[in-house]
Parts: structure tokens; C-alpha cells; sequence
């Protein structure tokens, strides 16, 4: 009889484990925005193209975002067009660290606002 319980308990405790432990495992992630007075939309996404180059990384882009992969993390560049300005945001996730994603962050918005 105790060894049935001993089971089941050990049973349901693996079972809220195995749960649990995915939410554990978010990832941190960092925001930013940067106005880029002068620089239109266009030259924006050649800029975030030009950074993830020189990162050598995987990525992704679409209409207005370009989107990069590494091995701990990954993050989103988008551009928005205001005229002849436009606003540039970046999204940084990484697996373990806030402070990372923050220094990619901000890392990101100085090399695309040189």
C-alpha cells in the first residue's frame, strides 16, 4: 500500500515537473527605439541588413523587419517610415540573461544609429 502512494506521489510530482519546467525556461527579453531623423525607411532596413551581416548570424526579413538568430537568443529589427525619418525598434531575447539582451539592445540601435 505505502509503496503504491510512494509511486503515485512520485508519479504526480514528475508529471508538475515536466509542466512546470518549460515556464521556467522563458526567455529574458530587452526593447528599445530610436528616432532616425533623415534617414528614411529604406536606408533604415539597409542598415539593420548591413549590422546582421557583420554579426554573421542567420536571419529572416520582411517588409520592415529583419529578424536574427544565434545561439543563445535571437532579435527583431523593425523600421518604421515617418517621412523622411523614421523609428527604428529593436526587440532582443536571450535565453538566460536580461543584462545580454539589454547590451544587444542597445548595441543594436548605436550600430544601426551611426
Amino acid at each position: 500500500m505505502k509503496l503504491n502512494q510512494l509511486i503515485s506521489t512520485s508519479l504526480l510530482g514528475l508529471s508538475i515537473s515536466a509542466i512546470g519546467l518549460p515556464a521556467l525556461a522563458r526567455p529574458e527579453i530587452a526593447s528599445g527605439d530610436r528616432w532616425l531623423e533623415g534617414i528614411g525607411q529604406p536606408e533604415c532596413l539597409s542598415r539593420a541588413d548591413t549590422f546582421i551581416a557583420e554579426l554573421g548570424v542567420p536571419s529572416d526579413g520582411g517588409e520592415i523587419d529583419r529578424t536574427g538568430y544565434f545561439d543563445d537568443g535571437s532579435f527583431r529589427i523593425l523600421c518604421y517610415a515617418a517621412g523622411a525619418d523614421s523609428m527604428v525598434v529593436v526587440f532582443a531575447a536571450h535565453d538566460e540573461s536580461l543584462d545580454v539582451a539589454s547590451q544587444f539592445m542597445q548595441f543594436a540601435l548605436d550600430q544601426i544609429d551611426y
